[in-house]
């Protein structure tokens, strides 16, 4: 269950929804044509169509536990006139990503795992839905304070508890970088289904 709420969800989306970074995240993540793609916590959905529109033939299902992101993120699909085959929102939370074993080519997860409610149980489905080979690719914003009224866990907001949990998880060749740019500085990791 999401710990947000309509409010939460609009002023999120209204402040964070449409950052230019967004904008980079499907060169930074390498989406191929053909891709099929889990986003995991897509909020209100622009990097969802950012990557369902970076590549031909690139199939994006997005998940996010608010029933408010979910409906900002219809909207955004509707506008860009995105077919559902390309694009498909869900709400659930990353403890209920459902897809077939083996059927993805890369996870992302944007500003998002530290709020998952069950991390461990949510990587776990996310190594299971990778083919072999399969990438994850997760981002942090660094500049941001956590709001104190959410549930988060701090931990998954820094490399080593990011790499912790990639590591218990399955996950090798694990790496991280630093994005900067006006919009702030931003933590991504990315690792390899073996």
């Amino acid at each position: 269950m999401s710990h947000w709420n309509n409010e939460h969800a609009v002023s999120y989306d209204e402040k964070w929804g449409e950052l230019e970074f967004h904008q980079k995240i499907p060169a930074l993540a390498k989406v191929a044509a053909d891709y099929r793609i889990a986003e995991i916590g897509c909020g209100g959905g622009y990097l969802s169509l950012c990557l369902a529109q970076h590549a031909p033939g690139v199939k994006v299902l997005a998940i996010d536990p608010t029933a408010k992101m979910i409906e900002l993120a219809k909207a955004r699909q509707q506008k860009a006139d995105l077919p559902g085959s390309r694009l498909e929102f869900i709400e659930a939370g990353a403890e209920a990503l459902a897809v077939e074993d083996a059927s993805l080519d890369l996870a992302v997860a944007a500003f998002s795992v530290h709020h998952w409610q069950d991390s461990k149980l949510a990587m776990s489905l996310i190594y299971q839905g990778l083919k072999p080979g399969g990438r994850i690719w997760l981002c942090e914003d660094m500049n941001t304070p956590l709001d104190g009224d959410m549930q988060v866990d701090n931990s998954l907001k820094a490399f080593s508890g990011i790499k912790a949990l990639l590591e218990l998880s399955g996950f090798r060749e694990i790496c991280k970088s630093l994005n900067t740019s006006f919009e702030g500085e931003f933590l991504v990791v990315e690792a390899v289904k073996p």
